[in-house]
């Protein structure tokens, strides 16, 4: 899958190069050797908006958007022993499926910015957080769902892939009509 997604051309996936909490100025690799490559140096890939890239990922995003809402589905390559995002919040419902690795997700609810949207600019709130913290191991074939605007991060302990889908949901009278 991931070779699949590096490759895509038309259109090509929209790669971010992350390592340690930071968004690097690194190009997206273009194969898995150079994936492996930037590993070696701790730093991962987060790519966006890959149900442009590949039909399977297509048909996903129109499962979840046929019985909840507009969806995106993103793919995240994350060497052992790093984290790549920092803690953050989603303004949409994020179900992660870990497809191989291990990785430590912590989970919040955001009590300090609920109606603000997601931007880096407001993500330093986290530090003024008191909700509880809540924490989940996931290894390959493990599901977790995280609520929109909830705080979150991951701390890999083996290198590993993630795919999740984001979902901004219909209106509840919207998904009754259907």
């Amino acid at each position: 899958m991931l070779t699949s997604i590096l490759q895509a051309r038309n259109p090509r996936p929209n790669g971010l190069v992350v390592a340690g909490g930071q968004l690097l100025t690194l190009p997206t690799p273009l194969n898995v050797r150079q994936t492996r490559a930037y590993f070696k140096r701790g730093v991962g890939l987060a790519m966006r908006h890959t149900q442009h890239c590949a039909d399977g990922l297509r048909q996903l995003a129109d499962e979840f958007e046929r019985d909840w809402g507009e969806a995106q589905v993103q793919i995240f390559a994350t060497p052992s022993n790093t984290h790549g995002f920092a803690w953050h919040y989603d303004d949409e419902d994020v179900f992660i499926a870990q497809i191989a690795g291990k990785k430590d997700y912590y989970l919040r609810p955001n009590t300090v910015a609920t109606h603000v949207p997601a931007a880096s600019a407001v993500f330093s709130r986290f530090k003024q957080e008191p909700s509880q913290l809540q924490a989940a191991t996931l290894i390959a074939g493990d599901f977790l769902y995280i609520p929109a605007r909830w705080w979150h991060m991951a701390i890999c302990h083996e290198d590993a892939l993630s795919l999740s889908v984001g979902v901004f949901p219909r209106g509840l009278d919207e998904a009754d009509a259907l």
